[in-house]
C-alpha cells in the first residue's frame, strides 16, 4: 500500500509544454479504454506487448519531444508499455489490478498534470472481490468509511507532479479525480533488471532478487500475427464506449 517517490530529474515545465504539444488535436476516445496515447513506436517496446491493445495507438512521436525522450532514453530497461493516461474531471478508473504487464514488470508513473483533488487508493488485496464497505464514487466526504471498512488495507496518496512514483500495480488499487481539472499521468512499464532493482530498490517487494523476468519473446510469425490482429483494437475502444459511456 506503499508509494515511493523518486526525484530522476524529470524537468516538469517541459514535460508539460510537450505533452500539451503532443495531445493536441489528440482525441481521447481514439485511444484504449478512451484514456491512453502511446508514445513510443511499437519498435521500441519490448516484443510481448507491443502490439496489444493497452499500448494502441503507438504515436512514435518521442523524436520530436526532447524531454519526453530523456526520461525513456534515462531509463535503463526494457520498457512494455510509455504512455499517457488522462482521467478526465469527476470521475475514477474502476478497481483493477495491472497484472496485464506480465511477470518480473513493474510500473512507474510521473503525474504531469493534476488536480489538486485527485488521489490514489492503493491497497494490498489481491481481487476487487476482496474489498468492503461502499467501493463506488469515492471522494474526500466518503473514503473515511470505506476506509473503516477496510482498516489497514487500504492507503490515499496524493501524487507529486514532476515525481515518478512506484507501488505495487498488482495489487487492487484506483485513482479517483473529483476535481474539475483533468488529470494527465506518464506511465510505463519496466523489465525489472538488475538496474531497475538498484536504481528503485522498493520494487523487491514486487520481484525479489532472483527472480528473472520471462517474458516470451515472439519470433517473427508472432510478431506478425499480433500486429495483423492489432485491426480488432478500434473495434474494441468502440465496444468500450458504447458499454461504458466515451470520455468528455
Amino acid at each position: 500500500m506503499n508509494v515511493h517517490r523518486y526525484d530522476i530529474g524529470a524537468p516538469l515545465a517541459a514535460l508539460q509544454d510537450e505533452t500539451r504539444r503532443v495531445v493536441a488535436g489528440w482525441d481521447w476516445k481514439r485511444g484504449a479504454f478512451g484514456h491512453a496515447l502511446s508514445l513510443a513506436s511499437y519498435e521500441e517496446l519490448h516484443p510481448y506487448r507491443r502490439y496489444s491493445y493497452q499500448n494502441f495507438p503507438c504515436a512514435g512521436v518521442l523524436g520530436r519531444h526532447p524531454a519526453l525522450r530523456a526520461v525513456f532514453d534515462g531509463l535503463r530497461a526494457e520498457k512494455v508499455s510509455f504512455r499517457l493516461l488522462r482521467r478526465e474531471p469527476g470521475s475514477a478508473y474502476a478497481w483493477h489490478t495491472d497484472r496485464w504487464k506480465g511477470p518480473g514488470v513493474v510500473r512507474f508513473q510521473i503525474p504531469i498534470v493534476s488536480d489538486d483533488a485527485a488521489f490514489l487508493v492503493a491497497t494490498d488485496y489481491a481481487s476487487v472481490e476482496e474489498l468492503r464497505g461502499a467501493a463506488a464514487g469515492l471522494d474526500d466526504a466518503t473514503f473515511e468509511s470505506f476506509a473503516a471498512a477496510n482498516a489497514g488495507r487500504v492507503a490515499r496518496h496524493r501524487l507529486t507532479p514532476g515525481l515518478l512514483h512506484y507501488f505495487d500495480t498488482s495489487r487492487v488499487h484506483t485513482l479517483v479525480n473529483g476535481g474539475a481539472g483533468e488529470r494527465i499521468t506518464l506511465s510505463f512499464d519496466l523489465v525489472a533488471n538488475d538496474w531497475v532493482r538498484e536504481r528503485f530498490p522498493e520494487v523487491r517487494a514486487e520481484v525479489p532478487d532472483g527472480v528473472v523476468a520471462s517474458l516470451p519473446r515472439p519470433g517473427a510469425a508472432g510478431l506478425a500475427f499480433a500486429r495483423a490482429s492489432a485491426w480488432l483494437h478500434p473495434l474494441r475502444t468502440r465496444l468500450h464506449h458504447r458499454l461504458h459511456g466515451a470520455p468528455r
